[in-house]
């Protein structure tokens, strides 16, 4: 990865997240995380403006003749690169 992009995920990464505001309770699948993420984000995205773009959900792709599910894929505009989010899963055919 070029230097802007690596800094700007190695800057990303690096701090914990807090998903309190959330308000899932400890009975809460992986799935209900995502959704209730993805329409957070859907909102904050809309309040920010330039730069990050949403661009799905369990998004597949293929890496090395594997297929995966992005929980979560980005764009940003100004680096025009892909930010993917969450643990790709890879399909067994």
């Amino acid at each position: 990865m070029p230097t802007p992009q690596a800094d700007l995920a190695r800057e990303t990464l690096k701090n914990p997240y807090n998903f309190d505001f959330l308000t899932l309770g400890r009975e809460a699948k992986e799935r209900d995380l995502e959704r209730a993420l993805a329409g957070h984000i859907q909102q904050f995205l809309l309040e920010l403006g330039q730069g990050f773009a949403f661009m799905g959900r369990q998004v597949p792709l293929e890496v090395g003749g594997e297929q995966f599910y992005a929980d979560l894929l980005f764009y940003h505009t100004r680096l025009r690169s892909y930010a993917v989010n969450g643990a790709a899963v890879e399909v067994h055919k």
